[in-house]
Protein backbone atom coordinates (compact mmCIF):
# COMPACT_ATOMS: atom_id res chain seq x y z
CA UNK A 1 0.00 0.00 0.00
CA UNK A 2 1.26 3.77 -0.66
CA UNK A 3 1.98 6.15 2.48
CA UNK A 4 -0.77 8.32 3.10
CA UNK A 5 -0.68 12.18 4.00
CA UNK A 6 1.79 13.87 5.77
CA UNK A 7 0.66 17.09 8.20
CA UNK A 8 4.18 19.29 8.72
CA UNK A 9 4.21 22.96 10.45
CA UNK A 10 6.49 25.51 8.47
CA UNK A 11 7.87 27.95 11.01
CA UNK A 12 10.83 30.50 10.06
CA UNK A 13 11.93 34.37 11.06
CA UNK A 14 11.12 35.57 7.33
CA UNK A 15 9.87 39.02 5.81
CA UNK A 16 6.27 39.84 6.36
CA UNK A 17 5.48 39.40 2.64
CA UNK A 18 7.24 36.13 2.37
CA UNK A 19 5.87 35.10 6.03
CA UNK A 20 2.88 35.95 4.80
CA UNK A 21 2.65 33.35 2.01
CA UNK A 22 4.37 31.11 3.65
CA UNK A 23 1.85 30.90 6.40
CA UNK A 24 -0.94 30.94 3.64
CA UNK A 25 0.73 27.93 2.95
CA UNK A 26 0.95 25.96 5.44
CA UNK A 27 -3.30 26.83 6.01
CA UNK A 28 -3.75 25.37 2.42
CA UNK A 29 -1.37 22.16 3.33
CA UNK A 30 -3.43 21.57 6.30
CA UNK A 31 -6.95 22.60 4.18
CA UNK A 32 -5.86 19.61 1.55
CA UNK A 33 -4.94 16.98 4.64
CA UNK A 34 -8.40 17.62 5.97
CA UNK A 35 -10.15 17.60 2.53
CA UNK A 36 -8.08 14.43 1.60
CA UNK A 37 -9.08 12.61 4.62
CA UNK A 38 -12.83 13.84 3.91
CA UNK A 39 -12.66 12.35 0.65
CA UNK A 40 -12.73 15.79 -1.42
CA UNK A 41 -9.81 14.74 -3.61
CA UNK A 42 -10.32 17.09 -6.05
CA UNK A 43 -10.71 20.24 -3.27
CA UNK A 44 -7.52 18.48 -2.06
CA UNK A 45 -5.36 18.66 -5.00
CA UNK A 46 -6.39 22.38 -5.73
CA UNK A 47 -5.21 23.18 -1.99
CA UNK A 48 -2.06 21.44 -2.40
CA UNK A 49 -1.37 22.80 -5.55
CA UNK A 50 -1.84 26.34 -4.47
CA UNK A 51 0.04 25.47 -1.31
CA UNK A 52 3.25 24.47 -3.47
CA UNK A 53 3.48 27.88 -5.36
CA UNK A 54 3.42 29.84 -2.85
CA UNK A 55 6.19 27.30 -0.63
CA UNK A 56 7.81 25.65 -3.60
CA UNK A 57 10.30 24.33 -0.79
CA UNK A 58 7.66 22.29 1.11
CA UNK A 59 8.63 18.43 0.51
CA UNK A 60 5.24 17.39 2.70
CA UNK A 61 3.51 19.53 0.71
CA UNK A 62 4.78 18.00 -2.74
CA UNK A 63 4.05 14.36 -1.23
CA UNK A 64 0.61 14.74 -0.53
CA UNK A 65 -0.04 16.47 -4.00
CA UNK A 66 1.62 13.24 -5.13
CA UNK A 67 -1.28 11.07 -2.38
CA UNK A 68 -3.66 12.65 -3.48
CA UNK A 69 -2.96 12.62 -7.50
CA UNK A 70 -2.70 8.98 -6.57
CA UNK A 71 -6.13 8.70 -5.34
CA UNK A 72 -7.55 10.27 -9.10
CA UNK A 73 -5.21 7.88 -10.75
CA UNK A 74 -3.23 11.06 -11.91
CA UNK A 75 -0.05 8.77 -12.04
CA UNK A 76 2.19 10.90 -14.40
CA UNK A 77 1.36 13.95 -12.30
CA UNK A 78 1.96 11.58 -9.05
CA UNK A 79 5.34 10.60 -10.27
CA UNK A 80 6.46 14.17 -10.55
CA UNK A 81 5.02 15.10 -7.39
CA UNK A 82 7.42 12.88 -5.72
CA UNK A 83 10.04 13.62 -7.70
CA UNK A 84 9.64 17.11 -6.60
CA UNK A 85 9.76 15.85 -2.54
CA UNK A 86 12.83 13.88 -3.79
CA UNK A 87 14.61 16.99 -4.64
CA UNK A 88 14.41 18.95 -2.07
CA UNK A 89 14.90 16.35 0.11
CA UNK A 90 16.80 13.15 -1.39
CA UNK A 91 16.42 10.91 1.60
CA UNK A 92 12.57 11.18 1.88
CA UNK A 93 12.10 7.38 2.27
CA UNK A 94 8.22 7.66 2.04
CA UNK A 95 8.46 9.67 -1.63
CA UNK A 96 10.45 7.12 -3.06
CA UNK A 97 8.16 4.27 -1.78
CA UNK A 98 5.30 5.66 -3.25
CA UNK A 99 7.04 7.16 -6.43
CA UNK A 100 7.90 3.15 -6.72
CA UNK A 101 4.09 2.34 -6.53
CA UNK A 102 3.12 4.80 -8.88
CA UNK A 103 5.96 4.00 -11.41
CA UNK A 104 4.40 0.59 -11.31
CA UNK A 105 1.04 2.00 -11.99
CA UNK A 106 2.84 3.58 -15.01
CA UNK A 107 4.08 -0.32 -16.01
CA UNK A 108 7.21 0.98 -15.16
CA UNK A 109 8.65 -1.80 -13.40
CA UNK A 110 12.50 -1.63 -13.62
CA UNK A 111 12.40 2.08 -11.96
CA UNK A 112 9.74 1.15 -9.64
CA UNK A 113 12.06 -1.62 -8.49
CA UNK A 114 15.00 1.12 -8.22
CA UNK A 115 12.76 3.81 -6.61
CA UNK A 116 11.25 0.61 -4.04
CA UNK A 117 15.33 -0.37 -3.08
CA UNK A 118 16.85 3.67 -2.28
CA UNK A 119 13.07 3.34 0.34
CA UNK A 120 14.59 0.13 1.77
CA UNK A 121 17.63 1.44 2.04
CA UNK A 122 17.12 4.72 3.69
CA UNK A 123 14.48 2.96 6.10
CA UNK A 124 14.92 -0.46 6.10
CA UNK A 125 12.73 -1.40 9.14
CA UNK A 126 9.61 -0.49 6.29
CA UNK A 127 7.55 -3.54 6.46
CA UNK A 128 5.26 -2.11 3.24
CA UNK A 129 8.33 -1.04 1.31
CA UNK A 130 9.72 -4.41 1.85
CA UNK A 131 6.41 -6.21 0.82
CA UNK A 132 5.72 -4.18 -2.41
CA UNK A 133 9.54 -4.51 -3.74
CA UNK A 134 8.97 -8.19 -3.17
CA UNK A 135 5.71 -8.12 -4.95
CA UNK A 136 7.22 -6.37 -7.83
CA UNK A 137 9.90 -9.12 -8.03
CA UNK A 138 7.80 -11.55 -7.74
CA UNK A 139 5.88 -10.18 -11.06
CA UNK A 140 9.40 -9.64 -12.75
CA UNK A 141 9.79 -13.57 -11.82
CA UNK A 142 12.74 -12.67 -9.49
CA UNK A 143 11.78 -15.38 -6.87
CA UNK A 144 14.83 -15.32 -4.80
CA UNK A 145 15.25 -11.69 -4.69
CA UNK A 146 11.42 -11.57 -3.77
CA UNK A 147 11.65 -14.28 -1.43
CA UNK A 148 14.25 -12.58 0.12
CA UNK A 149 12.42 -8.83 0.20
CA UNK A 150 9.19 -10.72 1.75
CA UNK A 151 11.88 -12.11 4.59
CA UNK A 152 12.89 -9.09 5.37
CA UNK A 153 9.36 -7.32 5.46
CA UNK A 154 8.46 -9.98 7.87
CA UNK A 155 11.09 -9.21 10.31
CA UNK A 156 10.24 -5.30 10.16
CA UNK A 157 6.58 -6.10 10.55
CA UNK A 158 6.32 -8.44 13.15
CA UNK A 159 2.28 -8.93 12.59
CA UNK A 160 2.87 -8.17 9.13
CA UNK A 161 0.61 -11.27 7.61
CA UNK A 162 0.37 -10.37 4.28
CA UNK A 163 4.20 -10.33 3.94
CA UNK A 164 4.44 -13.91 5.16
CA UNK A 165 1.81 -15.22 2.68
CA UNK A 166 4.03 -13.39 0.35
CA UNK A 167 7.00 -15.18 1.13
CA UNK A 168 5.27 -18.68 0.99
CA UNK A 169 3.85 -17.70 -2.63
CA UNK A 170 7.53 -16.86 -3.80
CA UNK A 171 8.86 -20.10 -1.93
CA UNK A 172 6.45 -21.75 -3.91
CA UNK A 173 6.95 -20.44 -6.78
CA UNK A 174 10.92 -21.54 -6.23
CA UNK A 175 9.65 -24.99 -5.62
CA UNK A 176 8.28 -25.18 -9.17
CA UNK A 177 11.68 -24.43 -10.67
CA UNK A 178 13.33 -27.23 -8.80
CA UNK A 179 13.85 -29.71 -11.24
CA UNK A 180 14.25 -32.94 -8.61
CA UNK A 181 11.67 -33.63 -5.10
CA UNK A 182 14.46 -33.78 -2.97
CA UNK A 183 15.53 -30.24 -3.68
CA UNK A 184 11.65 -29.15 -4.10
CA UNK A 185 10.57 -30.52 -0.64
CA UNK A 186 12.63 -28.20 1.50
CA UNK A 187 11.55 -25.55 0.31
CA UNK A 188 7.85 -26.15 0.07
CA UNK A 189 8.03 -26.76 3.54
CA UNK A 190 9.46 -23.33 3.90
CA UNK A 191 6.57 -21.90 2.22
CA UNK A 192 4.48 -24.34 4.37
CA UNK A 193 6.21 -22.55 7.18
CA UNK A 194 5.53 -18.92 5.76
CA UNK A 195 1.55 -19.25 5.34
CA UNK A 196 1.56 -21.00 9.08
CA UNK A 197 3.15 -18.02 10.27
CA UNK A 198 1.17 -15.76 8.53
CA UNK A 199 -2.12 -17.56 10.20
CA UNK A 200 -0.28 -16.80 13.42
CA UNK A 201 0.04 -13.32 13.21
CA UNK A 202 -3.82 -13.28 12.03
CA UNK A 203 -5.61 -16.29 12.50
CA UNK A 204 -8.22 -15.27 10.43
CA UNK A 205 -6.15 -15.21 7.02
CA UNK A 206 -8.47 -17.55 5.13
CA UNK A 207 -6.02 -17.36 2.34
CA UNK A 208 -2.82 -18.14 4.36
CA UNK A 209 -4.80 -21.31 5.23
CA UNK A 210 -5.61 -22.26 1.76
CA UNK A 211 -2.13 -21.85 0.53
CA UNK A 212 -0.97 -24.11 3.43
CA UNK A 213 -3.49 -26.72 1.79
CA UNK A 214 -2.08 -26.13 -2.23
CA UNK A 215 1.17 -26.60 -0.68
CA UNK A 216 0.69 -29.74 1.03
CA UNK A 217 -1.15 -30.90 -2.01
CA UNK A 218 2.53 -30.63 -3.74
CA UNK A 219 4.54 -32.13 -0.90
CA UNK A 220 1.50 -35.38 -1.27
CA UNK A 221 0.25 -35.16 2.00
CA UNK A 222 -3.56 -35.67 1.59
CA UNK A 223 -4.76 -35.09 5.37
CA UNK A 224 -2.63 -32.06 5.71
CA UNK A 225 -4.27 -30.92 2.47
CA UNK A 226 -7.90 -31.66 3.95
CA UNK A 227 -7.01 -30.52 7.58
CA UNK A 228 -6.14 -26.98 5.86
CA UNK A 229 -9.21 -26.49 3.27
CA UNK A 230 -11.09 -27.36 6.24
CA UNK A 231 -9.36 -24.60 8.05
CA UNK A 232 -9.87 -22.28 5.65
CA UNK A 233 -13.56 -22.69 5.54
CA UNK A 234 -13.91 -22.56 9.52
CA UNK A 235 -12.70 -19.06 8.75
CA UNK A 236 -14.71 -18.09 5.64
CA UNK A 237 -17.40 -20.75 5.04
CA UNK A 238 -18.51 -19.91 1.40
CA UNK A 239 -14.46 -19.89 0.20
CA UNK A 240 -15.22 -21.43 -3.10
CA UNK A 241 -11.93 -22.32 -3.78
CA UNK A 242 -11.31 -23.91 -0.72
CA UNK A 243 -14.26 -25.28 -0.83
CA UNK A 244 -13.63 -27.29 -4.28
CA UNK A 245 -10.63 -28.65 -3.71
CA UNK A 246 -11.61 -30.25 -0.60
CA UNK A 247 -13.80 -32.03 -2.50
CA UNK A 248 -11.00 -32.89 -5.09
CA UNK A 249 -8.78 -34.43 -2.34
CA UNK A 250 -11.48 -36.17 -0.55
CA UNK A 251 -12.28 -38.13 -3.98
CA UNK A 252 -8.93 -38.96 -4.01
CA UNK A 253 -8.72 -40.76 -0.27
CA UNK A 254 -11.07 -43.41 0.55
CA UNK A 255 -13.48 -41.11 2.16
CA UNK A 256 -16.44 -41.46 -0.65
CA UNK A 257 -19.41 -40.02 1.74
CA UNK A 258 -17.19 -37.10 2.75
CA UNK A 259 -16.26 -36.49 -1.05
CA UNK A 260 -19.92 -36.18 -1.52
CA UNK A 261 -21.22 -33.96 0.73
CA UNK A 262 -18.17 -31.70 -0.04
CA UNK A 263 -18.93 -32.10 -3.72
CA UNK A 264 -22.37 -30.87 -2.78
CA UNK A 265 -21.52 -28.14 -0.52
CA UNK A 266 -19.68 -27.04 -3.18
CA UNK A 267 -22.42 -26.54 -5.87
CA UNK A 268 -24.83 -24.92 -2.74
CA UNK A 269 -21.59 -22.34 -2.72
CA UNK A 270 -20.80 -21.67 -6.35
CA UNK A 271 -23.86 -23.18 -8.24
CA UNK A 272 -25.26 -19.88 -9.55
CA UNK A 273 -21.51 -17.84 -10.25
CA UNK A 274 -21.32 -18.45 -13.78
CA UNK A 275 -17.29 -17.59 -12.97
CA UNK A 276 -17.50 -21.04 -11.24
CA UNK A 277 -19.69 -22.89 -14.24
CA UNK A 278 -17.06 -24.99 -15.72
CA UNK A 279 -15.58 -25.93 -12.00
CA UNK A 280 -19.70 -26.83 -11.45
CA UNK A 281 -19.99 -28.71 -13.70
CA UNK A 282 -17.10 -31.10 -13.30
CA UNK A 283 -18.70 -31.14 -9.55
CA UNK A 284 -22.13 -32.54 -10.96
CA UNK A 285 -19.67 -35.46 -12.67
CA UNK A 286 -17.68 -36.35 -9.94
CA UNK A 287 -21.19 -36.76 -7.81
CA UNK A 288 -22.64 -38.40 -10.76
CA UNK A 289 -19.43 -40.80 -10.24
CA UNK A 290 -19.19 -41.60 -6.59
CA UNK A 291 -22.62 -42.01 -6.59
CA UNK A 292 -22.14 -44.84 -9.20
CA UNK A 293 -19.23 -46.47 -7.53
Amino acid sequence: MKKEIVVAAFLAALAPSVARAQAEAVDLFRLGAQELASGFVDKAIESFEKGVQLKPDAREGWYNLGVAYGRKKLYAKEVTAYEEAIKIDPNYANAHHNLGLALTDLGHKDKAVESLRTAVRLDANAPDAWNNLGVILLEKADTAAAADAFMKAAAAGPSCAECRLNLGIALLRQAEKETSSERRAPVLRNALQANADALAADPRFHRAAYNKGVIQHRLGDTAGEVAAYREALAIKPDYSAAQYNLAAALSASDDKAGAIKAWEDYIRIAGTDTSERGFVDNARKELTRLRGL
